[in-house]
């Protein structure tokens, strides 16, 4: 069988999690994927009030193929897995953009690796608008701080993958957000210098699954007991693929940059 793109686009990320808390999105919003909404709110018993979404930049869903014991620590909290593909161009801005605008790069305007501060609706206008607390917790001048920025929001910055944890963590104590995004880079910036299946990058990638384990714990010992109903997920950008040098890129239409997993659970 040939290689092909995975069936659902990114820009359908704004409008699953959105319905699964019953949020209500405008039309120029692509809609959800119904079958994930309709599995998490039967397993949350109802809508989420809760959304904790993790992007873990350049996971290609080859990843999860060839080294599926990287990922038990995520997996063990998760039911689902969605096959999504990537924008085009795939590369961090460009998806990121179409997630949580629920448009296509024609629709935002984001096209290539730039980032401008967007200016047309996205899913933090909207959760804002409705008196909702989003909240945005990233690597210092990752694209998260700058394609989202000038919103009466809160952004929260680390250096790198684990202290973005333990602010996150902090976050989820503080127990004041409706939505909390996170942004992890260091999987990306590993493959990049070494290849996306060196030793390096396969360490990154087994510390940032190791973070997110931590996170879902500390979400079932704070939310949960307080009758939060969490939506989480577990959501890429993109894939990454090795040049000949050996060294990772991404931003190609090969499977390995388009082709990406989604995880969503019910805490």
């Amino acid at each position: 069988m040939a290689d092909r793109f995975n069936c659902y686009p990114l820009m359908q990320f704004a409008g699953t999690v959105a319905a699964c808390m019953d949020f209500p999105l405008p039309e120029q919003y692509a809609p959800p994927v119904d079958w994930v909404v309709t599995l998490m709110k039967e397993k949350l018993g109802g809508p989420a009030d809760r959304l904790v979404l993790y992007h873990a930049d350049a996971i290609g869903n080859f990843l999860f193929s060839q080294y599926p014991e990287y990922f038990a620590p995520v997996q063990r909290h998760f039911p689902i897995s969605v096959p999504f593909v990537s924008t085009i161009e795939s590369v961090t801005p460009v998806a990121h953009a179409s997630m949580y605008t629920g448009m296509s790069p024609d629709g935002h305007g984001i096209k290539t690796y730039t980032r401008p501060v967007l200016t047309c609706d996205t899913l933090y206008d909207r959760l804002i608008a409705a008196g909702k607390k989003p909240c945005i917790c990233a690597t210092a001048g990752g694209t998260f701080h700058h394609i989202f920025n000038e919103r009466p929001m809160e952004y929260v910055k680390g250096i790198n993958g684990t202290e973005v944890l333990a602010k996150t963590l902090e976050l989820i104590e503080e127990d004041k957000y409706d939505v909390i995004s996170i942004h992890d880079c260091d999987y990306d910036d590993a493959a990049h210098a070494y290849g996306p299946e060196s030793k390096e990058a396969k360490n990154a990638l087994s510390l940032m699954c190791e973070r997110f384990d931590a996170m879902a714990e500390k979400i079932k010992e704070i939310y949960a007991p307080r009758g939060h109903k969490t939506l989480l997920t577990f959501s890429p950008d993109h894939g990454q693929h090795a040049t000949l040098s050996g060294k990772g890129t991404h931003g190609s239409t090969c499977m390995e940059d388009m082709n990406i997993l989604h995880f969503f659970a019910a805490l």
